[in-house]
């Protein structure tokens, strides 16, 4: 335990705790949580987390506008599901993206775990997105790499991020709860393909 994973555990709990709530302050709580956690994670070896730390930052000032401004006429941004033809581009980058970059870290780095690893970083990039642009699905991927995420830290010994998951876990249970209800006042179903 260093002081980077303590301030990325207690930052990262607000963002999601935040998120869940669809509170905006959730992507400026985010931003410092997912520098912290970054160097932590070059630090013990995980590089596809380490690099999704710096997808996060990205992210996380474009989510901070969208949510402001990325509605219809520039207005706050409403939940939304995804079409079919989305769910199946998702899953296709999940599979495709997660054997590419495992195939890379394993030849090219010392990564511990590449394969697993680089499912949990493609499958968190695209629940990121869809954070970002509030599509409801979001809830359920980061719910599969929570709990592959306990699992991971806990193997390599970062118990306190392993630990941060279990409360993300619960978190994106209620984040889902909660959209769910968001969207049920606004149910915007795009047509399916």
């Amino acid at each position: 335990m260093n002081i980077y994973e303590i301030v990325g555990v207690i930052f990262g709990a607000w963002c999601v705790y935040l998120a869940a709530k669809e509170k905006i302050l959730n992507w400026p709580i985010g931003i410092i949580s997912v520098i912290a956690l970054g160097v932590m994670f070059f630090q013990i070896k995980l590089y596809a987390d380490m690099g999704e730390q710096v997808f996060y930052i990205i992210t996380g000032f474009y989510g901070w506008y969208l949510w402001k401004h990325g509605g219809e006429k520039k207005t706050e941004l409403k939940v939304r599901v995804l079409n079919n033809t989305e769910r199946l581009q998702a899953f296709l980058f999940l599979i495709f993206g997660s054997l590419l970059m495992g195939f890379s870290l394993k030849n090219f780095t010392d990564a511990s775990i590449p394969y697993l690893d680089s499912f949990t970083t493609v499958m968190s990039l695209i629940a990121q997105i869809f954070l970002m642009t509030k599509v409801f699905e979001n809830w359920v991927l980061w719910i599969l790499v929570d709990v592959l995420a306990i699992g991971i830290y806990a193997y390599k010994g970062v118990y306190l991020t392993a630990g941060l998951y279990i409360i993300y876990l619960i978190l994106a249970s209620t984040g889902f709860y909660n959209w769910y209800k968001s969207w049920k006042k606004n149910p915007r179903i795009l047509q399916q393909d």
